[in-house]
């Protein structure tokens, strides 16, 4: 069997997990039409979701040890991602809902493990646009079909009677992710394809229009507005990191430059706007039909903060909050029944405190730095990396995936975020040391 064949077979498992979690999971097409949402779902999950991933846990753990992969290079390639593991796990020690918290952290370390069936398999940008396409090749035009023609499973009305297409999703939002994610992806998809001279990109064009016809949404406010800003702010990324220079010197400072632009143009807007009483955000919200609490989720964020100032150090514990007494009596104070805090920091910092917050930081900064030097050496691959990077942590100021094993933006994320050495790459530096 060739390296090729086998590499696609192994990613099969990947495709899976990530299919179940950009969709509504295997249970979700079992109970089409009930949307109560009893809190024994919450406490106990579902018996097949929890079988289902844990096969693909086990496939993936069996995939890793006939591969022999060095666990020790690994987590000293990403130390704070391992560290932030097993603050999670102290955590539980804590959790109002032990059993229940443990659960969600092997699922957690599940979607580490079958990131790393993908990491491991070589060129890594070649197996994660495999994944992510074959993926995107059944999601969307699915989701198209659903909205138009069987709308009594692919259209959803949310807590006011407003009308807003969900595809196989179980919301809009998710399917808006599912959307910008793709979008971008096409886009990266046609550039390099017109660089290597090939023009077979006809049906990434099809799907883009796809794509914008589904984020279009059946209103303005049937339509996931935060995937909208994002996906643009990932194109001008996209186009604006092709002219990022591949050497280490001038990388740092194209960043720097980069960087130094955007508070330039933000504080002539808001200086500009400030002569007329404007402001940048109330004009942005008015623009897209979003009020100013960005549609109840700053008095959310209040709300929030005011919990997690009760444990400010170690929070109240990882995957409990959300469960127990309807999610802290917040569904009392907000009618739309949030099922998460719309905001991944606010969300780390509640479950895991101020330690946890710092932990994932410093993650983040050692993320940002490995895909900075990916840019020099691997360019297509860096900026793959770093657009989704960009994007992501963007995302999680008005949705919540970090953490979130269930989520699809945060499979993606370790999927660009998490560092594993070629074993062929170290060993030949090895080799060369050695002759030295």
């Amino acid at each position: 069997m060739s390296a090729g064949k086998k590499r696609s077979l192994s990613l099969w498992i990947p495709f899976l997990w990530y299919a179940a979690v950009s969709t509504r999971g295997i249970s979700g097409w079992f109970t089409l039409g009930q949307t109560d949402l009893a809190e024994f779902d919450y406490a106990m999950g579902s018996p097949m979701d929890r079988n289902f991933y844990l096969t693909l846990i086990i496939a993936g753990v069996i995939i890793l040890v006939r591969k022999r992969i060095q666990w020790g290079k690994i987590i000293r390639s990403n130390p704070w991602l391992f560290w932030i593991l097993v603050y999670t796990f102290i955590s539980i020690l804590w959790s109002n809902f032990p059993l229940v918290a443990f659960k969600r952290w092997i699922k957690l370390i599940g979607s580490v493990v079958v990131g790393l069936v993908v990491l491991t398999e070589y060129p890594q940008v070649d197996s994660i646009s495999t994944v992510l396409r074959r993926c995107f090749l059944v999601h969307i035009p699915l989701d198209v079909l659903l909205v138009k023609y069987f709308r009594t499973i692919g259209v959803d009305w949310d807590y006011t009677g407003r009308e807003m297409w969900i595809g196989l999703t179980k919301q809009k939002n998710p399917l808006g992710q599912i959307c910008m994610t793709a979008g971008i992806y096409f886009i990266w998809d046609v550039l390099k394809k017109l660089k290597e001279g090939i023009v077979r990109y006809k049906i990434n064009i099809l799907y883009l229009l796809m794509i914008f016809y589904l984020l279009a949404g059946p209103t303005a406010e049937g339509r996931s507005v935060t995937s909208i800003v994002i996906l643009l702010i990932g194109l001008f990324a996209l186009f604006g990191m092709q002219f990022a220079p591949k050497n280490r010197t001038e990388i740092n400072r194209f960043f720097i430059k980069g960087t130094i632009v955007l508070v330039l143009i933000f504080i002539v807007l808001s200086l500009g706007m400030g002569a007329f009483n404007e402001t940048i955000s109330g004009e942005f919200l008015r623009m897209t039909g979003r009020d100013e609490t960005l549609t109840g989720r700053t008095e959310l964020w209040e709300d929030m903060l005011q919990i997690g100032k009760k444990h400010p150090i170690r929070g109240v514990g990882f995957g409990s909050f959300w469960i127990g007494d309807k999610a802290n009596n917040l569904w009392e104070r907000h009618i739309w029944r949030p099922q998460e805090g719309h905001n991944g920091y606010i969300d780390i910092y509640v479950a895991l405190g101020g330690i946890g917050l710092i932990l994932f930081g410093l993650f983040l900064v050692s993320t940002f730095s490995s895909i900075k030097e990916m840019v020099v050496e691997d360019f297509e691959f860096g900026v793959f990396r770093m657009v989704f990077f960009i994007m992501i942590l963007l995302h999680n100021l008005a949705e919540s995936s970090f953490l979130r094993s269930e989520h699809n933006l945060w499979f993606l994320f370790l999927l660009i975020a998490m560092n594993v050495p070629d074993p062929v790459e170290s060993r030949g530096a090895t080799d060369d040391s050695e002759t030295a």
